[in-house]
């Protein structure tokens, strides 16, 4: 069973719309801001960025985190994935959910 009507159209015109996203570097370098704002997570970037390794890199490393470029990402342990996700401040997960759930452009059109 389809989870939309059926088409019963024989001959019918469809089309397609492509999206490109901006990755630029200026907003890499937002949510390396972002995630230093965070307190948190400025702990663990600045645990990363300290010369002096100690316990707490260890620790933040056990639990899957990892730095590149300068931005916090993190492994999931308990996913099979092999790849590591980007690490969204408290205060930007609402809007990150919006944008990437809610926008006409996302993958659940709004469901």
């Amino acid at each position: 069973m389809l989870s939309r009507p059926a088409c019963t159209h024989e001959s019918f015109t469809c089309d397609i719309c492509t999206i490109s996203i901006d990755s630029s570097s200026r907003k890499a370098n937002d949510m390396r801001e972002e995630q230093l704002k965070d307190e948190d997570l400025g702990k663990i970037i600045n645990c990363f960025e300290n010369d002096a390794k100690d316990e707490n890199f260890a620790n933040w490393t056990s639990r899957g985190y990892l730095m590149c470029n300068g931005i916090l990402y993190r492994y999931s342990p308990d996913s099979e994935s092999e790849e590591a996700q980007l690490v969204v401040p408290n205060r930007e997960r609402e809007r990150v959910l919006k944008e990437h759930h809610d926008a006409p452009t996302a993958g659940h059109y709004c469901a």
